[in-house]
């Protein structure tokens, strides 16, 4: 998919388009239903941006864009999805069951 993967809006507070005749529009860098105008260089090009900011982050003394702290929520958001439906309820926020969700009998 690249760096670049598409993105899509649709502007319809029922999410009905077959009611409302509303489409789905692209969003692109230069806004909704415009042209992009970068060209999306592939995996390739999304390897050498991640490598850059890791490059920066160093030379910035910051943390990279891509980072443990950013993977530790993103893994934590994703338990949570796990949870909510095996419990059928909602799941608060931070967990405080830290093994994955499918593993809680074992």
């Amino acid at each position: 998919t690249g760096h670049m993967p598409p993105a899509y809006i649709l502007q319809d507070p029922l999410w009905s388009p077959g009611r409302s005749g509303k489409q789905w529009q692209r969003i692109t860098t230069k806004g909704i239903g415009q042209t992009e105008p970068l060209a999306d260089g592939g995996l390739p090009a999304g390897n050498k941006l991640v490598a850059q900011d890791l490059l920066d982050s160093i030379q910035e003394d910051r943390l990279p864009e891509a980072n443990v702290f950013e993977a530790r929520n993103t893994i934590e958001m994703i338990m949570a999805v796990f949870q909510s439906g095996l419990k059928q309820a909602k799941i608060a926020m931070p967990l405080t069951q830290r093994s994955h969700p499918l593993n809680a009998g074992q």
